[in-house]
């Protein structure tokens, strides 16, 4: 998939946090490509060494939180972690299957670089995708309704379901309710097996 660098909503690298009772955006600085724009040549810019101060700033801003003690040394860790990755991907890559496991969640883990896919439209790409995977059903949140052609996917035989996740408000450290923060937010409000409930639905 591409990297949207300068998108306000794109996630790819960069979470956020709540402090001083706002959102706020942490960010990874990567290294401009002129070659590729897909997120699997994504380097991250290591000269700025972001990780230390983004787990700082973890640190300060929920300190009070309830499961502070517990979870912020592995969050902590998993971020360090992370500063030994010279790709974007493999990072993401690296906090997904490590926080999934942290919750006993066990999916399964294919990334789009691996399969035989040669095509670069945006549609055409998931479709192949679903394709290699045996899959007749795309679960896609309701943004892709804009640029999803539905008569393509329908002509490959491919059914397109949206969702409006929305997830269930829980007690966060400061004063009123943040929606859409990093899942480290709920695991230090929540701890890791309320977190997996609110994840699942329970």
């Amino acid at each position: 998939m591409d990297f949207q660098q300068g998108n306000h909503s794109s996630i790819t690298n960069r979470t956020k946090v709540k402090c001083n009772g706002e959102e706020k955006f942490l960010t990874v600085p990567v290294k401009k490509n002129d070659q590729s724009k897909l997120i699997k040549d994504i380097k991250i810019d290591k000269q700025q060494n972001c990780f230390k101060k983004h787990a700082r700033t973890i640190q300060q801003n929920y300190a009070k939180a309830s499961h502070f003690k517990e979870s912020f040394p592995m969050i902590e860790q998993l971020m360090m972690e992370c500063s030994a990755f010279e790709m974007m991907a493999e990072a993401n890559t690296h906090v997904i299957k490590t926080v999934s496991s942290w919750l006993n969640l066990n999916p399964s883990f294919v990334t789009a670089s691996s399969l035989p896919i040669d095509v670069e439209d945006r549609n055409e790409r998931i479709i192949k995708i679903c394709n290699n995977l045996g899959s007749s059903i795309y679960l896609s949140g309701n943004g892709g309704r804009k640029y999803h052609d539905e008569s393509l996917f329908a002509a490959s035989g491919i059914t397109i379901k949206y969702t409006d996740f929305k997830v269930r408000e829980y007690s966060q450290v400061g004063a009123s309710f943040i929606p859409g923060l990093s899942i480290a937010d709920m695991i230090l409000n929540c701890g890791l097996i309320e977190t997996k409930k609110l994840i699942i639905g329970e």
